[in-house]
């Protein structure tokens, strides 16, 4: 019954022509290049190129970083001796060695030769020590050391701490002047010259030999220590042992050098 209805109202509906659409190939182009432009296909290669250029250079840098890191550490657990800081420290050692021979040279000549003393300006048994540089100063007159004090009431102290400073020394202070003593210099002699050279041989020993403070000898076996602390087992190599070379020629420059200095102040206070 459904099925003669159907076919009943099927029979009622007018037949309508449906148009056929057709596409020519030249529309067919048409769409396609709008979707996929060769300008479009250019951007997005250009895009992708700088990326892979970015990320090569990157690549590039981050193996340069790690290439210089690598030959720093290498370079770091190598032997080797900083021989600049060697010369430095020779250098230092050699002027440290002149300037206490000047002094010594000079004997007792010397502005200076109080600053070491210690005075005692405690009043009625008070214990009061202070350098001998807080109360005065020292100049040289004819064959008087003249010294200015700072406070008038330091006079007596002060020649007190000379007189028991081992200097065979004493002094007056000025009646003209009560803040002046006057000290006279004691002549030289054979005796004090003699003192003075074996002094000075001393000061040379040190600042040779001494493996206690800074000596060429210590200053030289720090630094091979600290080469042989590196090398461990290791084979010396013909660079590092000529390393060894240049230390040890560098040493022995400076020993000549302070041989030298000590051989002429020597002489000079002997003369």
């Amino acid at each position: 019954m459904f099925r003669s209805i159907i076919k009943h109202q099927r029979g009622l509906l007018p037949r309508v022509a449906v148009p056929r659409v057709t596409y020519s190939p030249a529309s067919l182009t048409t769409f396609h290049s709008f979707h996929t432009s060769p300008v479009s296909n250019a951007k997005r290669s250009s895009k992708k190129g700088k990326k892979r250029q970015q990320d090569e250079e990157e690549e590039e840098e981050e193996e340069g970083r790690q290439n210089a890191k690598d030959a720093s550490a290498a370079q770091e657990s190598e032997p080797t001796i900083d021989l600049d800081h060697v010369t430095k420290s020779f250098e230092t050692i050699l002027g440290k060695f002149n300037k206490q021979a000047t002094d010594i040279k000079l004997g007792k000549m010397s502005t200076k030769i109080f600053d070491e003393i210690d005075v005692n300006v405690g009043k009625r048994g008070e214990d009061i020590v202070v350098p001998f540089t807080a109360v005065g100063q020292t100049n040289i007159q004819g064959r008087n050391y003249v010294i200015n004090l700072y406070d008038e009431a330091y006079g007596q102290n002060v020649i007190n701490a000379i007189m028991g400073s081992g200097l065979n020394m004493s002094g007056t202070i000025d009646p003209n002047n009560k803040f002046q003593i006057k000290v006279p210099i004691p002549p030289v002699t054979t005796e004090s010259k003699e003192a003075n050279a074996k002094r000075l041989k001393d000061v040379y020993e040190m600042y040779r030999n001494n493996q206690k403070t800074n000596s060429l000898n210590s200053v030289r076996a720090e630094a091979r220590h600290k080469f042989q602390k590196k090398l461990k087992l290791k084979k010396m190599t013909d660079t590092q042992h000529q390393i060894l070379k240049k230390l040890e020629a560098l040493h022995k420059t400076y020993a000549d050098k302070l041989a030298d200095s000590f051989k002429a102040a020597e002489k000079s206070i002997l003369k």
